[in-house]
């Protein structure tokens, strides 16, 4: 039995995150480190410029700030959820808010998780992980 030309193809497919955050400093460290997990990695740096990149990006995961300029992360998250194509795409709200009521909207308005500033990045990628399996 001869085999010609048999090829096999393996196709990996790299998960996607949107960091959507104001601070470039903090997106820019959060970039490298998720890239160096392996991940696809883009940024947006306001609310209009998020819910564009989202709609092209189509993101695994949404890393979200609360305070951005243009629309609030509140704002973009709620736009999200009403959106068929994109209210599936796990949400982790990272922000400076800490108070209780900040908390409980964006659970009630639909994030997965919601972690403060600061935070360890290694307890982010296991959040992370936990979303993208």
């Amino acid at each position: 039995l001869e085999l010609l030309g048999s090829f096999f193809k393996i196709k990996i497919i790299m998960k996607k995150i949107l960091i959507i955050e104001d601070d470039k400093n903090l997106s820019q460290v959060l970039q490298i480190f998720l890239r160096l997990k392996g991940y696809v990695v883009d940024t947006a740096f306001d609310g209009v410029e998020a819910l564009n990149k989202i709609e092209k990006f189509l993101p695994d995961l949404i890393l979200l700030d609360i305070n951005l300029p243009k629309f609030s992360g509140f704002e973009v998250i709620k736009k999200i959820k009403k959106n068929e194509k994109l209210k599936h795409i796990p949400i982790i709200m990272i922000t400076a808010l800490t108070q209780d009521e900040n908390i409980k909207k964006g659970y009630e308005l639909g994030c997965e998780d919601y972690i403060t500033k600061p935070f360890n990045i290694e307890h982010l990628c296991l959040k992370i992980a936990k979303y993208l399996k």
